[in-house]
């Protein structure tokens, strides 16, 4: 027999599709399912009765876990994040239980009016999977009244999952990897925890990811000397931890990550590195970047910019039949860059393999699938899916505050861009790049630097990017001396224009006399 869940409403208002949010993250369905509220109150009510296992520290966002198990997020206005809990006040604390209408948060909508991007605010399911079936209200609501949700629950899937009622909490480890957790480390641990049957979560702070997904992980920001834990539940909840704390702990195989031992309540986390901003030259003739690739190279600009892919937003046929496109398109690109892997490592080049072999589970990675399902069921074709859905998490990896995992927003776009060109019909038409060439361009894939034809470029240099991204990562490995972060005004250098390429220091002089052609 189903359980049946009534969830009432928190704040008063006009109830929203979550659809028409003004912020992908939700009306994507990213989070999971649910609906928003346009508030009229200024006291978030609990939804149900239950435990407060999340409160964001910001105080605009809070998750009440009812008896049942289903987790209910309630997030406070659009971009509320940003206000540094200036308008909020909690009045709960987590690990409290609730009765259903208890008063959680008080907030300022006149605050929030004037500094944030929305009151809209949102009620989330964030574990659907213990939903058999969503009933979601419209219309004017009362707050701690009116029902906004019907939520039922498979008698079926509770049996399956009763093991999954108790959470099992990892100790705290602080993170060892010099530049935290970026692509690499973050597809290790992804890979590591598809082979227990147990749903993982990595939480930071308040904040919790699913520990399967890449783009996930890297959404958190967990960086060098970050303190986070494990959460499990499942039928292999508690060997899933054991396996997977030491590897977190030890750096999961990344060079240069030295273990640190928490020791007591009183044990500080190790200061993240400063990011040096390059300087920028009030030279005419000579632009400043990041030093990227040691080296030098004389030669003439070829300027290379990438070329849009068009799609066609409407379907060849039903949803089904634009997933099983999909899947062909994803699965024989994982196929290539295992065949590319399994060469690299042939050839006894393991960082060019380890930058590859992170690219295959981004396509394996749970919340890019769900994001393409989701548009592919809403009546998108295959291709205008993909492309939607790696665009936009691309787009979120690269306004984060960390540049280095900002920098993978590359790596998403080149493994989004391998399988779009498989998803669609018409061929990019490349031009031939000369021999003797500098190229220039805002960026490069990781498969386009790979590609480069060392008799023909000598050298390149990015606007974007920095000393740690993958493409720089395989310019040393090919000795091909590079530049990133250079000065956008190398965009309009003129083809054909002589050029001296120093890697090692980070400059590229333009027109340079035939003496100092000749002295390098």
């Amino acid at each position: 027999m189903s359980q049946q869940l009534s969830i009432k409403a928190p704040l008063s208002g006009v109830l929203v599709p979550l659809d028409t949010v003004p912020d992908p993250v939700f009306s994507q369905k990213m989070v999971g399912d649910g609906i928003a509220i346009d508030p009229t109150s200024e006291v978030l009510l609990a939804p149900c009765a239950g435990t407060v296992v999340q409160m964001h520290p910001a105080g605009h966002a809070v998750t009440v876990r009812s008896s049942e198990g289903l987790e209910i997020l309630v997030h406070i206005g659009i971009d509320t994040v940003k206000l540094k809990g200036e308008g909020f006040e909690p009045l709960v604390q987590v690990g409290q239980t609730v009765e259903q209408g208890d008063n959680l948060i008080k907030f300022s909508a006149d605050i929030l009016a004037r500094k944030a991007k929305s009151l809209l605010s949102m009620v989330i399911f964030t574990n659907e999977e213990l939903i058999h079936k969503l009933t979601l209200s419209d219309g004017l609501v009362q707050t701690g009244s009116d029902e906004i949700a019907s939520v039922e629950l498979s008698a079926d899937e509770e049996d399956e999952d009763a093991g999954e009622e108790k959470e099992f909490v990892s100790e705290t480890i602080i993170i060892p990897n010099p530049t935290g957790l970026h692509a690499r480390p973050s597809a290790v641990l992804a890979n590591l925890c598809k082979r227990f049957d147990a749903k993982v979560q990595l939480q930071k702070g308040s904040e919790r990811a699913n520990a399967r997904s890449v783009v996930g992980i890297m959404g958190l920001e967990v960086g060098r000397g970050d303190k986070v834990q494990l959460v499990a539940r499942g039928p292999q909840a508690e060997a899933a931890l054991e396996a997977l704390v030491p590897q977190l702990r030890e750096g999961l195989g990344e060079e240069g990550a030295v273990p640190v031992v928490m020791r007591g309540a009183d044990a500080h986390a190790v200061p993240e590195e400063p990011v040096l901003l390059p300087p920028r030259s009030g030279d005419e003739s000579l632009l400043i970047g990041v030093a990227a690739s040691p080296g030098i190279g004389v030669g003439k600009v070829f300027q290379l910019r990438e070329q849009e892919i068009e799609v066609d937003p409407n379907p060849s046929g039903p949803p089904d039949k634009e997933r099983v496109i999909l899947n062909r398109a994803i699965g024989s690109s994982i196929r290539e860059l295992e065949a590319l892997v399994a060469r690299l490592h042939g050839e006894a080049d393991p960082s060019k393999a380890a930058i590859f072999a992170a690219h295959q589970e981004l396509l394996e990675d749970p919340d890019l699938l769900d994001l393409s399902e989701s548009s592919i069921a809403k009546g998108l074709s295959a291709a205008a899916a993909w492309k939607k859905a790696y665009q936009l998490h691309a787009e979120r990896l690269a306004n984060l505050r960390n540049e280095l995992l900002a920098a993978r927003a590359n790596d998403l776009r080149d493994v989004g861009r391998r399988v779009l060109s498989k998803l669609v019909d018409s061929v990019e038409a490349k031009r031939e790049i000369p021999e003797g060439s500098i190229l220039i361009a805002e960026d490069l894939t990781p498969s386009d630097t790979a590609n480069l034809d060392r008799k023909r470029v000598l050298g390149f240099c990015t606007t974007a990017g920095g000393a740690t991204s993958h493409v720089a990562i395989l310019a040393r490995s090919l000795g091909l001396p590079a530049i990133a972060g250079i000065e956008t005004r190398a965009l309009d250098i003129p083809e054909g224009t002589r050029v001296i390429l120093f890697g090692g220091k980070g400059q590229l002089k333009v027109d340079p006399s035939d003496d100092l052609v000749g002295a390098v």
